[in-house]
């Protein structure tokens, strides 16, 4: 009788223990599965400098703006230890004297990948690694240019200069998330990317000359996102 009951409690003992590990191993696969939520942002994007705008400047017309707002959204995946961002964003900006004005449109993919040094149920600190590629579009036009559509041949319309190009960036960046039930709520970014590519201005539609590159244009990226 004392070994049925040694057997059972033996049994029992191993049955507990198997219940308690695969509970354990359950609420490890739980924490496994990362959240998904979408964001909407705005903020500010910092340039340290244009170097096209030395160019502008010698001919006396207004140089590009090296701040401007930045409008974006993305994806956030969220697990215990890392998240993990992927965005779009753009940026507009506009400078005008008496006679001409300059228009810059811009657009970047971001990708942003952090180590979640605080996560708590209301707070959640991060920081790690920004990864963007950008393209600009820039126009540079007289304000008094006219355009005659009876007569289109480009040979007699001038006044507009045209360019573009493109920079790939990365850099440090650090985030502080405050949470509402468990879930991210609003997020501050703050972020500093180093230019990895020269930027070399050109051209859609003409042969540029003595063109100038972007090399070392570095800029500070400060958004405020909500989930």
């Amino acid at each position: 009788m004392k070994k049925i009951f040694l057997i059972a409690g033996f049994m029992f003992a191993q049955f507990s223990f198997a219940q308690e590990e695969q509970t354990i191993s359950t609420d490890e696969k739980k924490c496994e599965v990362p959240k998904l939520d979408l964001y909407v942002g705005v903020g500010g994007i910092f340039y340290n400098d244009f170097n096209l705008n030395q160019k502008i400047s010698a001919s006396g017309m207004p140089e590009i703006r090296e701040s401007m707002p930045e409008f974006l959204v993305g994806i956030n995946t969220l697990w215990e230890k890392y998240s993990f961002d992927a965005e779009l964003s753009s940026t507009y900006s506009t400078k005008k004297n008496s006679t001409t004005e300059n228009k810059l449109a811009s657009g970047t993919f971001r990708l942003r990948g952090h180590y979640n040094f605080v996560n708590k149920p209301r707070v959640l600190l991060s920081g790690g690694l920004n990864v963007a590629y950008t393209h600009n579009d820039f126009n540079l036009y007289s304000r008094d240019n006219d355009i005659n559509l009876n007569d289109l041949n480009p040979e007699n319309n001038s006044g507009h200069v045209s360019l573009k190009n493109d920079i790939f960036y990365a850099g440090p960046s650090i985030a502080f998330n405050l949470k509402r039930k468990e879930k991210l709520s609003i997020r501050l970014n703050v972020g500093y990317e180093f230019a990895f590519t020269n930027g070399k201005w050109k051209s859609d539609y003409a042969n540029v000359s003595n063109t100038v590159k972007e090399n070392g244009q570095n800029r500070l990226m400060v958004d405020v996102v909500f989930f």
